[in-house]
């Protein structure tokens, strides 16, 4: 396991001392683990939004009469092509 330092102010520090039946590695532990698991979940709340928008923008007529694989790879072959310049 690794481990982290950090700093709290000298009466931060006053206070958890106070109460040495706290195990403080463990609260931050568990913190840091609840707010990992909240940026996680709005990541993926934006994919989703992200992914309902773009979704509601296509043409499905349009899709139906196209050769996406053709468009998907011109779309490649340019994006390579610009990387490799």
């Amino acid at each position: 396991m690794a481990s982290v330092s950090f700093r709290v102010p000298d009466e931060v520090k006053a206070q958890m001392e106070e109460h040495d039946e706290v195990n403080w590695s463990a609260v931050l532990r568990d913190h840091i683990k609840e707010e990992l698991q909240s940026l996680e979940s709005r990541n993926i709340a934006h994919a989703v939004a992200t992914s309902e928008r773009l979704s509601s923008a296509i043409d499905t007529d349009e899709v139906a009469t196209t050769n996406t694989a053709a468009q998907i790879r011109e779309f490649r072959d340019t994006r390579y092509s610009e990387k490799r310049s």
